[in-house]
């Protein structure tokens, strides 16, 4: 009976790894540099395109889906998301199929192509995952001859997984081959090394920009010639557009409050029949992280957490049960398991059972109800009086550019996008976020532009006064370093009106006391010999004379033992940087057209 049963199991995998394969090829290895796939209805849904590469709404769903597998796989099968990390998604699976898209035809101009020969190779040392599943010993080991027999065997059609390969080998070429630019040499792998392990104490003069008295006042040349000199980096504004949003809140009701604090109370009314906590944690509470340890959150102090919740949980006994409580999570049931003073610092172990408080079943169908409704009124009577006819008022939004914030309403990935995809005039469908659903009116574009002179003379006039700030600054410490080498750097410093102060010991990525983190005055102690006084280093509002007065030696023999970590770390870190750089390089110069969003015509 289990021989049977094994048997059957394998046979049904196989089907599914097949299944699986043809699906990897239908999304990806899709002739993407011709906007075909090997089906032409595909066609028929386009959403995008970049350079005329055709992206369909089939293609997008498969992106998304492959993108939302990961992080099931990473954070549980139960995994849910909000409407903003959805949108994330969204963004991140389009971003995808646009690089793909670039990839494909950056392998085609190279002419990077795949013989038979590479091709067997390939498939027999990379075994998809999904079919190493399938070739598992009883004890669920991959038995890679088994897999190798299969490839070999005559009977078996391997058309999918040799597509498959042809498409997946052209990409793991170029990408080696982008790679094979980047090189780590010994001498970053070290400074790394002492980075991350010498130890620096440094003394310093720390001289502050002071305000001139009176302040200084440039005549109109001064600030027309710095004007010319700036206005292409710092007055430039790149091309805004406005819209016009009608907002329709996604809120729960007070009758779905009163829902869910009836049902937490039958849930409270069970475990005080016996039913145990924890198992009622696992099947009712939402807050699935905690759930499936039966609502255990372990220590935390004071102040951890929703201090309604934690005042909750240090006021009672351990063992005992709140009836409801609310924050602005939910309402929870609240178990105090056990107290204990760690450190000084009282702490307390809770378990809990939190129910959300959202839309229910009526609310979301009368809110539906309402989004058809809307939907029909602005397709008959136009936006505006579509919205005047349900009593809505429309709000219309502050200029913004593509990719950022629109004031007011946060981060709206879908919007901007509608905006930025259509002209003025083009009316969106419904948009939603977790807060609300959108009907979306493009009012204006307004183009790239320089602000004028007269817009920002008072802005080169603080311009010109910071600089002279951070130049006479400068000067003062400039003679502070030539004193001191005079003298020595207190008596350098007295002599002005500073003091000398001394920094803790202290490793080059670590925040330095009132300093901080990542600054010029610690790349200068790290480049500076011991003993000897810098020339002025620049703050953010000062400027420093710093003396390093101890370095410990780096450690040769775990320098040695840490050399290819931190090789590899370097290595990720450059692939990373030199393929962002080289896919925003591509993005810009491509067209890119994003018609995700749909229109009411």
């Amino acid at each position: 009976m289990l021989q049977q049963m094994r048997e059957n199991t394998k046979t049904i995998l196989w089907i599914v790894v097949i299944t699986f394969v043809i699906s990897i090829f239908a999304v990806w290895g899709m002739n993407l540099r011709s906007g075909r796939g090997g089906d032409q209805s595909l066609d028929t849904d386009v959403i995008g395109s970049v350079d005329g590469v055709k992206i369909t709404r089939q293609m997008y769903s498969s992106a998304y889906q492959e993108i939302y597998n990961q992080i099931r796989a990473q954070r549980g099968e139960n995994v849910e998301l909000s409407v903003t990390e959805k949108n994330m998604l969204n963004e991140q699976a389009w971003e995808t199929l646009v690089m793909e898209i670039l990839r494909s035809r950056e392998i085609e101009r190279l002419g990077i192509t795949v013989s038979d020969n590479e091709l067997v190779a390939f498939l027999r040392q990379n075994p998809p995952p999904v079919l190493q599943q399938a070739f598992a010993d009883e004890q669920g080991r991959f038995d890679y001859q088994a897999y190798l027999r299969e490839l070999a065997n005559p009977q078996r059609d391997w058309t999918a997984l040799e597509q498959w390969g042809r498409s997946q080998l052209p990409r793991m070429k170029f990408e080696t081959m982008l790679m094979s630019q980047i090189f780590v040499p010994e001498r970053a792998i070290l400074e790394k090394f002492v980075e991350q392990t010498v130890e620096i104490k440094a003394r310093y003069v720390k001289v502050p920009y002071a305000e001139e008295n009176p302040p200084f006042t440039p005549d109109d040349k001064m600030l027309r010639d710095l004007y010319e000199e700036t206005k292409e980096d710092e007055f430039k504004e790149f091309e805004k557009r406005s819209v016009r949003l009608i907002a329709l809140p996604i809120e729960p009701t007070a009758a779905d409050e009163r829902d869910v604090l009836e049902q937490l109370l039958e849930v409270k009314k069970e475990i005080d029949s016996g039913t145990d906590f924890a198992e009622a944690a696992k099947l009712h509470s939402d807050d699935y992280s905690s759930a499936e340890k039966g609502g255990d959150l372990g220590f935390f102090a004071k102040g951890a957490l929703d201090s309604t919740f934690t005042a909750v949980a240090f006021r009672q006994a351990a063992g005992q049960i709140s009836g409801p409580v609310r924050t602005s999570y939910g309402y929870h049931l609240i178990r105090t398991e056990e107290k204990k003073v760690e450190n000084g610092e009282e702490q307390v172990r809770a378990s809990h059972i939190l129910m959300k408080v959202e839309p229910g079943y009526d609310t979301t169908d009368s809110l539906s109800t309402l989004i058809r409704e809307l939907d029909e009124a602005i397709r008959n009577e136009g936006f505006e009086k579509g919205a005047a006819s349900k009593g809505i008022t429309p709000v219309d939004t502050e200029p913004f550019i593509k990719g950022v914030f629109i004031q007011g309403f946060g981060y709206q990935p879908r919007i901007v996008n509608f905006a930025f995809g259509h002209e003025p005039g083009k009316v969106s469908s419904a948009i939603y976020d977790e807060n609300a659903a959108y009907f979306v009116k493009i009012l204006e574009v307004i183009p790239e532009t320089t602000r004028p002179f007269e817009q920002v003379r008072d802005l080169l006039i603080e311009k010109v006064r910071f600089e002279r700030k951070s130049s006479n600054a400068e000067k003062i410490a400039e003679s502070i370093r030539q004193e001191a080498g005079r003298t020595d750097l207190e008596t350098a410093a007295a002599a002005r009106g500073f003091e000398v102060r001394e920094t803790p010991p202290f490793r080059i990525a670590d925040e330095i006391p009132g300093i901080g983190t990542g600054t010029n005055f610690a790349l200068a102690c790290d480049r500076l010999p011991e003993g000897r006084i810098s020339a002025p280093v620049k703050g953010q509002n000062e400027w420093y004379v710093i003396k390093v007065v101890s370095r410990s030696a780096p450690d040769m023999n775990e320098f040695a033992r840490e050399k290819n970590r931190i090789r590899d770390e370097l290595m990720q870190q450059a692939s990373y940087d030199f393929m962002s750089e080289w896919y925003a390089k591509m993005r810009e110069a491509a067209k890119v057209e994003d018609n995700r969003e749909e229109t009411i015509d």
